[in-house]
């Protein structure tokens, strides 16, 4: 009788002790579904419109029905993104932003020969191969003086450049794997509103990022509210995306794009060169679009404060996963709270 006593007690205990434990894991499965934040889903957000590289930083882009995407950004052949910087005597970089000329200088690349031209001017060439056989390495300086290498692309293109932006002196540099540089991009908390993905990338010249996107309705958008249209290029995009809503892009998080995968981690700022006409070369006299985008693209909140008097226009990503694109793709994205 004892014993029958006894192993009820034990078994009444166990119930017990399974009822408190388990209602103590439904509490807390609770709390945190709660407090968890929920799990972003990829979602269609649009098509790719058109694809771009620069093969010379601040001059005449391609636009191309695909490219690869790699770490260091657009490839296509023999063309890679911002690959080549013109420079003055003492390094420092010349851009459209003071020489608006230069959106007219077009680059050929066929057989490792490089071929520029400019309208009125004769045309200059030289070989990628001779570039890197004779190593004549100089440094060039970008935004806020800091410094990525390269290779002197030799006398016929310097002076062709001389010409054209009516600088004696000017010179131009080609990036090769390994050069030095100091301008390594790590992100920062402050560049958006929230979620801000921790990643390091390198480009050659490039400003920032690898890939800068913007969308054909958020440019739609501004033109309704300028007098004169103007283009994607204008921005110098290396992706528009078109089929999504006016300022998608400032809510994406991660994008997808057939095998490539990117994430986006900053906001574009703009600055005078979104003034300089692509078709003619001169800037936009009543400083447009950049004014009217200053009225209502400011960041808002801390991104005022981290980004000033800049407005915002498209986003920056970084990748990583590599593969091909090409025009017609979906779009996917994974969606994060909009800073606007």
């Amino acid at each position: 009788m004892n014993t029958l006593y006894e192993d009820r007690k034990v078994i009444f205990g166990i119930l017990g002790t399974s009822f408190f434990s388990w209602t103590a894991f439904l509490a807390l499965k609770g709390l945190v579904k709660k407090y968890s934040k929920p799990k972003a889903e990829w979602v269609p957000v649009g098509r790719i419109k058109s694809l771009h590289l620069y093969p010379i930083k601040s001059c005449k882009g391609k636009e191309v029905f695909q490219y690869r995407c790699t770490p260091f950004g657009p490839r296509l052949g023999e063309y890679l993104d911002r690959h080549f910087l013109v420079i003055n005597s003492d390094g420092k970089f010349y851009t459209a932003r003071t020489k608006p000329q230069m959106v007219l200088i077009e680059t050929l690349i066929k057989d490792g020969i490089v071929r520029v031209s400019y309208p009125g001017r004769e045309d200059a060439q030289f070989k990628i191969e001779d570039v890197k056989a004779n190593k004549d390495l100089r440094s060039g300086f970008l935004h806020v003086d800091l410094r990525t290498d390269g290779y002197d692309c030799g006398d016929a293109v310097a002076e062709f450049f001389s010409n054209v932006l009516e600088e004696p002196g000017t010179r131009v540099i080609m990036y090769d794997t390994g050069l030095f540089t100091e301008r390594t991009c790590k992100t920062e908390e402050g560049w958006w509103n929230n979620e801000v993905p921790k990643r390091i990338d390198d480009t050659a010249y490039a400003d920032l990022a690898p890939y800068m996107i913007t969308s054909q309705a958020s440019l739609d958008d501004l033109n309704s509210k300028l007098d004169q249209n103007v283009s994607s290029i204008n921005f110098r995009p290396c992706i528009v995306v078109d089929d999504c809503a006016a300022w998608d892009e400032d809510k994406w998080l991660d994008l997808r794009i057939g095998d490539v995968e990117m994430q986006c981690f900053k906001p574009c700022t703009r600055c005078i060169l979104t003034t300089v006409n692509p078709e003619t070369g001169t800037k936009d006299k009543d400083m447009q679009p950049l004014k009217k985008l200053r009225e209502f693209r400011l960041g808002p909140g801390k991104l005022r404060q981290e980004f000033g008097e800049s407005p915002i226009f498209g986003v920056n990503a970084g990748l990583v996963k590599t593969g091909y694109i090409h025009v017609g793709q979906t779009v996917w994205a994974k969606y994060k709270p909009s800073a606007f």
